[in-house]
């Protein structure tokens, strides 16, 4: 009788170590994924890229009025709207050779924004507020123009290459 439960107890041990290393099935796990992307705004050109520089022309019924209208396209994710501001007025001055003369320069330029011309807002140093029309998707892309005029200097000695600066600052509405 004791060699029967000897034999069991060693078969026992002898089989345990054998059983831990059999896989025993756990089913299917399901694990609930949920991706959180942030708010983002990009602003382009209609075709890609950005401008390097915009031209302001004149025209023969408003010979001292320069200006320049191009399209932008704003894209917003997770957004309902954008906020867009001048960092400081556009000041368009001469480009001269001496350093003792004050150049003359154009009146500060207006700058306006808006889908298209009946719409546009002058944009200045307070951010101006855009909506965009609600979309089905966490993404839009909409279609805006910007407007920059601005008033030529008056006298003699004029003529010249004049240039500016022009920062624009796009906000989302977070």
């Amino acid at each position: 009788m004791n060699i029967i439960k000897i034999v069991a107890i060693s078969l026992l041990l002898f089989w345990r170590p054998v059983s831990a290393t059999v896989p025993i099935p756990l089913g299917d796990i399901e694990v609930k994924l949920e991706v959180t992307t942030q708010p983002k705004i990009e602003i382009e050109k209609p075709t890609g890229g950005w401008y390097n520089n915009i031209k302001l022309n004149n025209s023969p019924e408003s010979p001292s009025l320069f200006q320049a209208e191009v399209p932008v396209t704003v894209k917003l994710r997770r957004q309902e709207g954008f906020k867009v501001s001048i960092q400081a007025p556009l000041i368009l001055s001469r480009e001269t050779g001496t350093t003792h003369s004050v150049p003359p320069v154009f009146s500060p330029a207006e700058v306006s924004w808006g889908k298209d011309r009946a719409n546009l807002r002058p944009l200045s140093t307070t951010p101006a507020i855009f909506t965009v029309d609600n979309s089905s998707t966490s993404q839009t892309s909409t279609d805006y123009l910007l407007h920059i005029s601005a008033l030529a200097p008056s006298g003699r000695d004029i003529a010249g290459k004049y240039h500016g600066q022009l920062t624009l600052i796009f906000e989302t509405n977070s």
